[in-house]
């Protein structure tokens, strides 16, 4: 369950954001990618899921293809595609509704139990999964907007894995979060990653140091390497890659 990048370019309102991006995200790994702020990073995360859709003025070419199937074609299913893969974003974004109907939403919307009882023991279990039922098992019909900063990025999470995905992207997921509840975040990553495919962006380079399997750098819409992390962060090929690393530019 690799995604695989061919040719991608992103146009908004005429700018050309992404240049002939070509590159493979491996299954069951940590990608992270890394690049100075405006590089496209955000915007490559969020045309893996067509998300970029929403944005006004953009057009899309070149190919992404998710299990063999390309999703930039007009007939892509994007309602299942979303669900596949599924966003942790930079600031959590609770629902207005509690902590309980965070999680059950989406499983409610893509009918995924006919009786209550599994309904809830599934919300139960994905929260535990985060790490968050034993704080909140008291108070599950609270409203979400009550938890911490740090709780909430976990129930996003956990709303994310409860429609069962196959990947995760994560977009700077941790850089709101204090230090306690970023090492939190990440090492639920680290854990779920045996399960999903994960792709991050981060703008922290000791955080992809930590955790990321492989590794793509950006610089103004190009990929401009990619490759294990050992070997990106060890011996960068590109003049480019080993400036960024190095704190010449950030």
């Amino acid at each position: 369950m690799a995604i695989e990048v061919q040719k991608l370019n992103v146009y908004i309102k005429g700018n050309h954001i992404l240049k002939d991006v070509s590159l493979t995200l491996p299954e069951r790994q940590i990608t992270c990618i890394i690049g100075p702020s405006g590089c496209g990073k955000s915007t490559l995360l969020r045309t893996l899921n067509r998300l970029i859709d929403t944005t006004e003025g953009v057009r899309v070419e070149g190919k992404v293809l998710v299990d063999g199937t390309d999703i930039i074609g007009s007939g892509a299913e994007i309602i299942e595609l979303r669900r596949k893969i599924g966003l942790v974003s930079q600031r959590p974004c609770p629902l207005p509704m509690s902590i309980f109907e965070n999680v059950a939403y989406g499983c409610r919307i893509n009918k995924m139990f006919k009786h209550r009882r599994q309904l809830v023991y599934h919300v139960q279990r994905k929260l535990k999964e985060v790490g968050l039922f034993d704080e909140i098992k008291g108070r599950m019909r609270a409203p979400a907007t009550r938890l911490s900063i740090g709780q909430q990025q976990r129930l996003c999470l956990a709303r994310s894995l409860a429609v069962q995905p196959e990947y995760i992207l994560a977009d700077e997921a941790t850089s709101a979060l204090d230090p306690i509840s970023s090492k939190t975040v990440e090492d639920l990553f680290v854990s779920f990653k045996q399960q999903y495919t994960i792709v991050m962006v981060t703008h922290t380079l000791h955080q992809a140091l930590r955790i990321a399997d492989n590794v793509v750098f950006m610089y103004l819409g190009e990929v401009i390497e990619t490759g294990p992390a050992s070997d990106v962060f060890n011996h960068p090929q590109h003049e480019l890659t080993q400036r960024y690393l190095s704190g010449i530019f950030s």
